[in-house]
């Protein structure tokens, strides 16, 4: 599959997805790094709350349960 038209989703589509606010409520939550080209819009396993990455803004907070399961894609660093 193309990652620059990679996209995974699960669920319902009416989940919003993790803003920035968010993530700073929550206590457990890691930053990753997006490591493709393009957009990826993928749903975490844990909550099954859907993450937008993109090479325009690859950096994010997600929740801390969904880390593991993004990284497993490759498309994913742990970032700072």
């Amino acid at each position: 599959m193309n990652e620059q038209n990679h996209a995974q989703t699960a669920g319902a589509r009416d989940w919003a997805p993790l803003t920035e606010s968010d993530a700073e409520r929550s206590v457990d939550v890691s930053r990753l790094v997006y490591r493709g080209k393009g957009t990826v819009i993928i749903a975490g396993l844990q909550f099954r709350r859907v993450y937008v990455f993109s090479s325009n803004e690859p950096e994010q907070s997600v929740e801390a349960e969904d880390v593991d399961a993004l990284l497993r894609t490759g498309l994913f660093l742990i970032g700072c």
